[in-house]
């Protein structure tokens, strides 16, 4: 009769008839000899190995599941985790090897992201030093390496508060762009008024507005940023700024390292 089980339960319930370790075979007859599961797939074995070395305790693969059900063997057997298994043979010095790669493949990638935060803050840093003009100069590098064109560094007596011009490429038109950069402090956050009055600057001759700081925006202004009938402002703040730059490789390099996890049923397959 068919029971109401997952992929794993079953395969829990054919080791625990079976009695010890096994086979993929013999678990899967276990399982379509009591109809415990049926399987869709052309190759239910193919199904039922990646179901149970995501459930076991010594595989690291992608997409692991967090409940934890079963031990794989270098023969290709598994068996039911078991809290009073002291066995001390080789495949046990296996299962310790396999959960050390684990660990080391987890702590790679939390060192992967202190790295990217330390970088983000030595970039924020060094923004935050640059005098106000060679702020703007930077913002015009950086606008062009995303993908603007024609960007210039703008005359402030001629043309108010806007630091930065230049146009976007949509499609087959052109949209024109300016940018207005505040090279603030940490807590200086750039407010409402700030927002509004570089819209005001820039209706009637640009499409779109860029605002660029290395502080916040309060959220007032980050509410107004986008109003209805009016001329839409992007905001990049200091986090988004340097997060771009890493992603983009702007001022940035990236260093690459190969890590390797062996996945052992590819030989009992």
């Amino acid at each position: 009769m068919t029971t109401n089980h997952t992929i794993s339960s079953a395969a829990v319930a054919a080791l625990t008839e079976l009695g010890g370790r096994a086979t993929l075979e013999s678990i899967l007859d276990v399982i379509v000899k009591h109809e415990l599961y049926v399987f869709g797939a052309s190759s239910p074995i193919s199904v039922l190995r990646v179901t149970l070395g995501r459930h076991c305790i010594n595989k690291s693969l992608s997409n692991m599941y967090k409940e934890r059900y079963f031990v794989a063997y270098s023969d290709g057997t598994y068996a039911l985790i078991s809290k009073n298994d002291t066995e001390a043979d080789q495949d046990a010095i296996l299962i310790c090897e396999e959960i050390a790669v684990g660990d080391y493949i987890s702590r790679i990638n939390e060192l992967a992201m202190e790295q990217r935060e330390r970088v983000k803050g030595e970039i924020l840093a060094s923004l935050r030093q640059l005098t106000p003009s060679r702020f703007e100069e930077f913002s015009q590098i950086f606008l062009s390496r995303y993908g603007f064109t024609r960007m210039n560094v703008t005359s402030l007596s001629r043309d108010g508060g806007i630091d930065v011009k230049g146009l976007l490429k949509i499609g087959l038109a052109e949209m024109r762009v300016a940018a207005q950069c505040k090279r603030y402090a940490e807590g200086n956050k750039v407010g409402r008024p700030d927002v509004s009055q570089f819209r005001g600057d820039i209706t009637g001759d640009f499409e779109q507005g860029i605002f660029i700081t290395t502080s916040t925006f309060t959220k007032e202004a980050q509410e107004i940023s986008f109003k209805p009938g009016c001329v839409p402002i992007i905001l990049i703040d200091g986090e988004q700024l340097a997060d771009i730059m890493i992603d983009k490789g702007i001022g940035v390099q990236r260093q690459s390292i190969d890590v390797y996890d062996f996945e052992a049923d590819l030989l009992f397959a």
